[in-house]
């Protein structure tokens, strides 16, 4: 299994402040950190055992990346979206993550793609254990390495910066009772499958139209968690 963003940065860090940004946006991106939950710098340095100002200069980082928002007391929250910010992150996720799977199969690399079967295999479980937390850290491992697989680094950044704003919004969604959907599970696996078979062959338009199928299901599925319609 692929470490996600957070995990890898985290090894690498070579500053207290890079640890403490890694450490904060793996909150963020596995939903630990939910939207309107609101933690004081000095909460965050007690918490991670470390001085103010790595933690200052984490946190600078995610306000700059919208992934943070101040908050009256100087404290800082991860904002929750709304129903037209929900939409525009969708539309940019169709656009930008459809494009990585094209590239990724117009690579025509197969023994590469064919890893992301495991991950499929593993994030349907997750699903069927129902544990928020298990699934997210799946779900960015699997979107990690299909925008990996892109091999576009300006691509594969934009990608990596609309995880820190979608993210808390999916666990959130997670969380909420599920709606009488038995066979979202299904589809779901079952697309993201065809999705990996069209990059192993290297059919870069079917990669494209089935990832933003998938997208699209998905949308639809944690809207109406939330009684949004599309």
């Amino acid at each position: 299994m692929a470490d996600t963003t957070a995990d890898a940065t985290l090894e690498g860090a070579s500053t207290l402040g890079e640890q403490i940004y890694a450490e904060l946006e793996k909150d963020i991106i596995t939903g630990r950190w939910p939207p309107e939950v609101r933690q004081s710098l000095r909460k965050i340095a007690t918490r991670l055992n470390t001085s103010i100002q790595p933690v200052r200069e984490a946190v600078g980082k995610l306000l700059a990346a919208s992934a943070l928002e101040l908050t009256p007391g100087r404290a800082v929250r991860v904002p929750r979206l709304d129903r037209a910010q929900a939409d525009e992150l969708w539309s940019l996720r169709f656009l930008l993550e459809g494009e990585a799977a094209a590239r990724f199969a117009a690579r025509k690399v197969p023994e590469e793609a064919k890893l992301l079967y495991a991950h499929n295999a593993a994030l349907g479980e997750r699903y069927r254990q129902s544990d928020v937390g298990e699934i997210m850290q799946q779900m960015m491992a699997w979107n990690l390495d299909l925008a990996i697989g892109a091999q576009a680094p300006m691509l594969f950044n934009m990608i990596l910066g609309l995880r820190l704003r979608y993210a808390p919004f999916i666990a959130e969604s997670l969380a909420l009772a599920p709606p009488d959907e038995p066979s979202f599970l299904l589809f779901t696996v079952h697309i993201q499958d065809e999705l990996v078979h069209a990059i192993v062959t290297g059919d870069a338009d079917a990669a494209r139209h089935l990832r933003c199928a998938d997208l699209r299901s998905f949308q639809r599925h944690l809207y109406s968690r939330r009684g949004w319609s599309i």
